[in-house]
């Protein structure tokens, strides 16, 4: 288990160090704006403004090429200047080629216009064998390395592995949503419904853009908002539980190893 780090002189879900940000995350009102649900109704909720901890620590990732910029994928900061994200996020599926680095632009804590971290450009990119090479579900997942060090200033998000079901574990998923206001963050609540060997399924309402962001929860101790899988894929197969879950590549040992390995480059 790796912590999360508090940033300096910024508050958390509350804007008060006293309450637990688990204590208040998901209890505002889900918007009514944009329905595009893909689990039953819709239950995403805007988190405005988004310079608080862990939204502060939730990555927008634009991609300009062509001369025009577009919203990409989400990435969480697990270090001064490393985030994790999706894998197809930087290598695509079935491609022959990384994405170049320096189409990205990254976005701590956006909300809409107001860029309260600034942006970063990305030094490199990195996956593993089992997406670059086979596109496997459960391995579709990366880092970015920045050239900057906003993680010291935005707070970071805690990781953990476990062997164990997760079946049951209450989670949330942040993230910029592709059908809502370009570079806002969009947040739901939900559990773990479906535990596989390297992949975790559950019910939160998803849209392209979210790819690469935290599943987390708070339910382990001392770990802060601690993530146990990345987002990457809605509904895929024909079979239970693909065919009525959301799910992303789950947090095992060797990918937990992965993470320390790219922060610590």
């Amino acid at each position: 288990m790796v912590r999360a780090t508090r940033p300096a002189l910024q508050r958390v879900a509350d804007g008060a160090d006293g309450v637990h940000p688990g204590d208040v995350e998901g209890k505002t009102e889900p918007s009514k704006i944009g329905i595009s649900s893909i689990v039953g109704p819709d239950n995403r909720y805007q988190t405005t403004p988004a310079d608080w901890w862990p939204a502060s620590s939730t990555v927008a990732i634009t991609r300009t090429s062509g001369g025009v910029t577009r919203g990409h994928c989400t990435g969480w900061m697990i270090g001064a200047d490393t985030l994790i994200t999706a894998g197809h996020c930087v290598y695509p599926r079935n491609g022959t080629a990384w994405y170049p680095r320096n189409e990205f632009t990254v976005w701590p804590g956006r909300d809409g216009g107001s860029t309260p971290y600034g942006s970063c450009t990305v030094a490199s990119l990195h996956s593993v064998g089992g997406w670059v090479n086979s596109f496997i579900n459960g391995y579709d997942y990366g880092a970015m390395k920045l050239n900057c060090t906003v993680g010291n200033n935005t707070g970071t998000f805690g990781f953990m592995w476990t062997s164990a079901s997760q079946n049951g574990t209450a989670t949330y998923n942040r993230g910029y949503s592709g059908d809502k206001p370009f570079g806002t963050q969009w947040a739901s609540y939900d559990q773990i419904r479906a535990t596989q060997s390297i992949e975790l399924f559950y019910q939160h309402d998803t849209v392209g853009g979210n790819s690469g962001g935290p599943v987390y929860t708070y339910s382990v101790a001392d770990c802060g908002p601690c993530a146990v899988a990345v987002h990457a894929h809605g509904f895929h197969g024909s079979g239970a539980p693909n065919n009525n879950h959301n799910s992303g590549p789950r947090i095992t040992e060797p990918t937990f190893n992965n993470f320390l390995y790219w922060r610590d480059l």
